[in-house]
C-alpha cells in the first residue's frame, strides 16, 4: 500500500513539474493570439504619480491564458507587414544548417578514428577534447576572435560556422555512443578483408543513426539561439538571425513580441517532437545523464 501511495505521489509531482515547465509555451502561444490592447492591460505594472499620491497598492502582473477575443494581425505584422523577419530567418538558417551538417561529418570521422582506430596517445588527446568542451563559451570567444582575426573572417558567418563545425561536444557524444557497439562486429568484418571506410559506411554508421540524430537536434537547438557570437561578429542589422532580432522589437508592440517568438520557436519545436525517439535512445546509448 505504502508502495503505491509513493509511485501515486511520484506522478502527480511529474505532472507538476511537466505543466510548470509547458506553462512559458502555453502563455506564449495563447497571448501570441491576443490584441495588442489587450495584452497590455494585463502586463504593465507601472504606477502613476496620482497613483502613489493616492497611496494605491503597487499593481501585480495578471497572466492571461485563454484570450478573450482572438487577434492574428500580430501574426500578419511580422510574416507579411515586416518583410525583415523573414530575410533574418534566412539568416539563422545560414549559419545553423551549416554547422549542424559540418559538425555531424566531422564528429563522425572523429568519434570513428577514436573508437575503432588504435593509435598512440588516443587517450590523451581524447582528454583534451573534453577539457575544452567543458570550457565555458565566455573562454573561448576570444581566442575564436583572434584566429577570425588573422583569416579575415570577423564580418563573415564563417567566423561562427568554423568553430561549431569543430566543437567538439559532437565527438564526445558520438564516441560514447560508438563504444556501445560489439566489437565482435569490426573483427569479423577485418577477418573477411574489409577496409575502415566499409566498416564506417556499412556498420558503424548504420547503428549509429539515433546518436546522429540526437547530435544533430541538439546542435541545431544551440545554433538556432545563438547570441553572443552573432553580437561579436555581426555588425549589420540585416545580417542578423533571428535569435538577436526578438530583441529589437520594441517592448510597446508586446503582442508582435509573442507572435515572433511562436514563429521562431516552431522550426525547433517541430524538430524535437519529430525526431524525439532518437534523442531520447542517442543520449541513452552515449551514457550521458
Amino acid at each position: 500500500m505504502s508502495r503505491r501511495y509513493a509511485d501515486s505521489w511520484i506522478m502527480v509531482s511529474l505532472i507538476f513539474l511537466g505543466v510548470l515547465f509547458m506553462l512559458p509555451l502555453v502563455v506564449t502561444l495563447t497571448n501570441s493570439l491576443m490584441p495588442a490592447n489587450d495584452i497590455l492591460s494585463h502586463y504593465t505594472t507601472r504606477l502613476s504619480v496620482f497613483d502613489i499620491v493616492n497611496g494605491v497598492k503597487e499593481r501585480y502582473i495578471q497572466i492571461p491564458l485563454i484570450p478573450s477575443q482572438i487577434s492574428l494581425s500580430q501574426y500578419a505584422d511580422v510574416l507579411v507587414n515586416q518583410p525583415s523577419f523573414l530575410i533574418l530567418l534566412t539568416n539563422s538558417l545560414k549559419i545553423t544548417v551549416p554547422v549542424v551538417l559540418g559538425n555531424v561529418i566531422v564528429s563522425m570521422l572523429a568519434a570513428y578514428g577514436f573508437s575503432i582506430w588504435k593509435w598512440k596517445h588516443k587517450e590523451k588527446i581524447f582528454f583534451i577534447y573534453i577539457v575544452v568542451m567543458l570550457m565555458p563559451l565566455q573562454a573561448v570567444l576570444v581566442p575564436n576572435y583572434i584566429v577570425a582575426d588573422q583569416l579575415g573572417l570577423t564580418t563573415s558567418y564563417l567566423a561562427i560556422i568554423l568553430p561549431g563545425i569543430f566543437s567538439p561536444f559532437g565527438t564526445f557524444l558520438l564516441r560514447q555512443n560508438m563504444k556501445s557497439l560489439p566489437k565482435e562486429y569490426f573483427e569479423a568484418a577485418q577477418v573477411d578483408g574489409a577496409n575502415s571506410l566499409y566498416m564506417f559506411l556499412h556498420i558503424a554508421l548504420p547503428q549509429m543513426k539515433s546518436g546522429i540524430a540526437a547530435l544533430a537536434m541538439l546542435v541545431f537547438i544551440e545554433y538556432w539561439n545563438i547570441v553572443e557570437q552573432v553580437i561579436i561578429f555581426i555588425k549589420e542589422y540585416y545580417r542578423e538571425p533571428l535569435s538577436v532580432f526578438l530583441s529589437h522589437i520594441p517592448s510597446e508592440n508586446i503582442s508582435m513580441i509573442f507572435a515572433a517568438s511562436v514563429v521562431y520557436m516552431l522550426l525547433p519545436l517541430w524538430f524535437l517532437m519529430l525526431g524525439q525517439k532518437d534523442l531520447e535512445k542517442g543520449i541513452e546509448l552515449s551514457g550521458i545523464k
